[in-house]
């Protein structure tokens, strides 16, 4: 049984992500060696940290997670409601491992556990090993790692500390004095979740006047947690009602950021994807010293207007199976300046090294400050028809139903870096198994409609027969 995704562990809960789960897992990681991960014990002193997004389910998993590290031995540290990249900031500074309890934009029913490595997310091949043991301790012979009473760990509750330092990397990211002169409004819809313990305050510390919608942590949810332009018509008409300069919307852990222009208006996740990269090549020039082109990092869902963006502006483009570990990744190894996915993901050179929502939502009220009406900037992006779509299938089936698919494929030589992906003169088309949802998500995209209609239903077919 596969536990471990694109992003963690991520199910139903407590039918399949239980309070057992975690304890277990909190105990892996709290036990002093580990050499199943052959780790140097002495690399391991850093306390387990803890944190979620404020499902109704996460209070009985990071307790779990907490109890279970320190039954091990292990110190914890208690952020309480926080955002991933809040976690993963504290989770570095402290040199130790991290679990977020969050199931991101999945809805309530969900949740999930995520761990984290001094701040990154854990490779696939440690997530194995990590499988490995936490199924053998599942069962009904194995206890979760413990000691006597004398040598149990403490738990610190220091998530005004973690949000502090979150806080202070934050501001550095922009020009809090252009922004202080320009004063913009700004409409933060927080979700009812994780970006309601930082991202209002972030906003106003940074010079922003602010409205906060679905503020309060906690159920019931003022809207859908997964941000889309269905999902935000209350900020939409908050923005128009308030004349806002722009309104930013995050999902359930605050890695995301949907931005709103000033009419209201949701901006495409690709057009919203070449602004930050736009303006992050052009900061680039002005501070060039290698004598390389800047470096991009994305993922096999980059659109064409991404990919022309980049060539444009003198850049260069990498591209990754999709996941933000994947991103991360090739953003740390390879010196990029900037990662980013069209899901409203973006890893920052100089951020939390994981998907910063809040960062992102601060990055686009200085695009605002310096360069004005967002609507206008989105406009400048050249786009082409694009057609994303979620077919069901179960976790059980993906692997034999993209089998199929692959042997049914119509194009020749496609890409396997994450599915199959075919690249042709006038389009593209993409169908992978989703990391954290029972779906084969199809994308494509065409310079017209007609080609993006032919690719579509060709290639429709095939998965649709294959899922069957």
């Amino acid at each position: 049984m596969a536990l471990f995704g694109t992003s963690g562990i991520r199910d139903l809960s407590p039918e399949k992500v239980s309070p057992r789960m975690a304890l277990v897992l909190g105990g892996l990681l709290g036990a002093a060696s580990k050499p199943w991960l052959h780790i140097n014990p002495s690399q391991t002193g850093g306390p387990i940290v803890v944190g979620f997004d404020g499902r109704r389910s996460g209070f009985s998993l990071k307790a779990a997670v907490a109890a279970g590290a320190a039954a091990a031995g292990a110190e914890v540290d208690d952020l309480g409601l926080c955002s991933t990249p809040t976690l993963a900031v504290h989770a570095r500074k402290r040199h130790g491992w991290g679990v977020m309890v969050t199931a991101s934009h999945n809805p309530p029913e969900y949740n999930g556990l995520k761990v984290f490595w001094r701040g990154q997310e854990t490779p696939a091949d440690w997530e194995t090993k990590i499988e490995e043991q936490l199924l053998d301790r599942m069962s009904e012979s194995i206890q979760p790692s413990q000691r006597a009473w004398s040598s149990s760990g403490k738990v610190n509750s220091v998530g005004a500390q973690a949000a502090s330092t979150h806080l202070s990397l934050l501001l550095k990211s922009v020009d809090a004095r252009l922004i202080k002169r320009r004063k913009p409004r700004v409409v933060v819809d927080c979700a009812n979740a994780a970006a309601c313990a930082l991202m209002p305050q972030a906003l106003r510390a940074a010079g922003c006047c602010v409205e906060v919608i679905n503020g309060t942590p906690g159920e019931p949810y003022g809207r859908v947690l997964e941000p889309k332009k269905e999902t935000l018509r209350q900020l939409s008409r908050t923005v128009r009602r308030l004349h806002a300069d722009l309104g930013i919307a995050h999902d359930g852990d605050a890695d995301r950021a949907i931005i709103c222009d000033e009419k209201g208006n949701v901006i495409g996740l690709d057009e919203q994807l070449a602004l930050v990269v736009e303006e992050t090549l052009e900061h680039s020039k002005t501070k060039k010293s290698s004598k390389h082109s800047p470096l991009v990092i994305s993922t096999v869902e980059s659109s064409l207007s991404l990919r022309e963006m980049v060539s444009s502006s003198g850049g260069r483009l990498s591209i990754t199976p999709v996941g933000s570990r994947h991103v991360a990744a090739h953003l740390r190894a390879d010196g990029a300046v900037f990662g980013g996915e069209p899901c409203g993901e973006y890893v920052f050179a100089k951020g939390a090294g994981v998907p910063d929502g809040l960062m992102a939502g601060l990055f686009f009220v200085e695009l605002f400050c310096r360069h004005g009406k967002l609507s206008k900037q989105a406009k400048s992006i050249g786009t082409y028809p694009m057609h994303r779509q979620k077919i069901h299938c179960s976790n059980e089936h993906k692997t034999a139903a993209m089998a199929r698919i692959e042997k049914d494929w119509p194009f020749f030589k496609p890409s396997r870096v994450d599915g199959l992906r075919s690249d042709m003169e006038n389009g593209w088309v993409l169908v992978r198994p989703s990391g954290t949802e029972p779906y084969i998500r199809l994308t494509a995209e065409a310079r017209n409609k007609a080609e993006l209609k032919r690719l579509v239903g060709v290639v429709g077919r095939i998965v649709e027969r294959a899922v069957k």
